[in-house]
């Protein structure tokens, strides 16, 4: 039918079914939603006593003429109806907006000589329509309320959750976000006001592939069946990673069964610290089936035992199965605390996905970090932490960075090493150092802070924060019309930038 001067295009999962079918009059997608009034009756008073109302799932009815030359032109069509979950749906007269459907009843089909009417009727389960795009409100300082302010305006018909964007110009110690619907709030708003602090020292950061301060070691303390039989170097592209080795070098020192050959790279603490924090990113990566290796990164005590590491492995000698550990020491040894099954191939999102691999990398997603505090050890794999006790490391001082990289004993390193096996941008700071005076860095400067209003999460530099929330929190949305929302920071801090984000909806 003409549609405004145009044919109403139709597009669901991404395949434009006007190619094959046409809408018909009496197409409507503004049927309004379904409301659900709740009364309570009593026996004695007139009337009825309003209880609560509610909107439920929208259906939106399509009729349709299509024409069609063989029964396998009706199977296309009903393929691409055959979906499990709803899909995105959309209509040309509405092009900033999106339906999340999926396909209810019969088509109550009326065919005649291979053509023939019908309807469509699409289940929308939310009731809702979604803006495609992204509204950003900007945040400006206002100097007579001490704070951030900002007005989102929602010209949706239903209230939205709120995304906000967060870059530090001065670390802080606190977040807070308030509006007239609630607050949300981060850190210690008074962590400034300690007369004795603890802060965080950085005792090592290490840019890209720069790790001139780092020097050849000779015992891998996790394993010592890791030998040392090379040196290790560094590869200059994407940023820079150490980790390389040279092509073909072979084992001089007849390593065990079961053991690694490679080069061991170390770093000596200028102080040793029993709770601390490492941050780095990793690239593990094979280039073809049944290639091996190994890449380990380690934290060594004052008595060159292990306290806490991170092992990436790949001994399946036909397919592509790697192993990512999480190591604690053990009395001098080494203890597994997890093991997860990956596939280190190039992609991120796909079934045993490569967090490390160059998909990643190009995201920047392949982050990692490793924390200790007293006796608690926590491990980070795709957006997940994962924290282990042992009262053994209560008082175990980190006193040298290892890592390791290298082929399994008996194995080439011509081409059946695993191709990419390298360490970037790694740092280590000293956590609870006592301090005198007001030095508060929850949040450092440069940090990017982002809140997820509709998950009720806060990632910092891409990582999420578990432990921020103050009790209260309240991840409130914005109803449609104006909302005035104010940003606060520690007293001491200052935003570089900082933008309020919603996506309108409409029933």
């Amino acid at each position: 039918m003409d549609w405004g001067g145009s044919v109403l295009r139709v597009t669901f999962n991404g395949v434009d079914l006007t190619k094959y079918i046409v809408v018909l009059k009496g197409f409507t997608a503004f049927n309004g939603a379904d409301f659900k009034v709740s009364t309570l009756e009593y026996q004695t008073l007139n009337g009825e006593e309003f209880n609560y109302t509610r909107k439920g799932s929208k259906k939106i009815e399509m009729p349709f003429y299509v024409k069609y030359e063989s029964a396998a032109e009706y199977d296309h069509l009903q393929t691409m109806l055959n979906v499990k979950e709803p899909k995105p749906l959309e209509f040309s007269h509405m092009p900033n907006r999106v339906f999340y459907a999926i396909p209810s009843g019969t088509l109550d089909f009326e065919e005649y000589k291979m053509n023939g009417k019908g309807t469509i009727t699409w289940l929308i389960p939310d009731g809702l329509a979604h803006a495609k795009d992204i509204k950003a409100f900007p945040f400006v300082f206002n100097s007579a309320k001490g704070c951030y302010e900002t007005t989102i305006v929602n010209n949706g018909s239903e209230a939205v959750p709120i995304n906000y964007r967060v870059k530090l110009k001065k670390e802080s110690g606190y977040l807070g976000i308030v509006s007239q619907y609630g607050v949300i709030q981060y850190g210690n708003p008074k962590e400034q006001d300690f007369n004795e602090a603890k802060k965080s020292v950085k005792l090592l950061n290490n840019k890209g592939g720069d790790f001139a301060n780092w020097t050849k070691g000779t015992v891998f303390y996790e394993n010592p069946a890791k030998k040392d039989v090379t040196d290790m170097g560094v590869w200059n592209s994407f940023g820079g990673w150490l980790g390389t080795l040279p092509s073909g070098y072979t084992d001089t020192s007849n390593s065990p069964s079961g053991g690694y050959f490679g080069a061991i790279q170390e770093f000596i603490l200028p102080e040793q610290a029993t709770d601390w924090y490492l941050w780095a990113r990793a690239w593990f990566e094979t280039g073809r089936m049944g290639q091996t290796g190994a890449w380990a990164l380690t934290v060594i005590d004052q008595d060159n035992h292990l306290i806490a590491g991170m092992v990436l492995e790949k001994y399946d000698r036909v397919g592509n199965t790697a192993l990512c550990s999480f190591l604690i020491g053990d009395n001098g040894g080494s203890l597994v605390k997890k093991t997860i099954q990956f596939t280190p191939h190039y992609w991120i999102d796909r079934n045993n996905s490569n967090p490390y691999g160059s998909e990643s990398r190009d995201q920047n997603r392949n982050m990692f970090d490793l924390k200790k505090t007293s006796d608690k050890v926590t491990y980070y794999w795709y957006g997940t932490h994962y924290t282990y006790s042992d009262s053994r490391l209560r008082d175990k001082k980190a006193t040298k960075i290892q890592f390791f990289v290298g082929q399994m004993a008996g194995r080439n390193t011509t081409n059946q090493l695993v191709t990419h096996h390298y360490l970037s941008d790694l740092s280590f700071t000293k956590l609870n150092v006592p301090y005198w005076v007001d030095v508060p860095n929850r949040f450092p400067a440069g940090a990017t802070m982002y809140v997820d209003g509709e998950k009720g999460n806060l990632y910092v530099n891409n990582l999420i924060s578990h432990d921020d929330e103050v009790v209260g929190t309240d991840y409130f949305h914005a109803p449609p019309g104006e909302t005035t929302i104010q940003l606060y920071v520690s007293s001491f801090s200052e935003i570089e930038m900082a933008t309020a984000e919603i996506k309108e909806a409409y029933i």
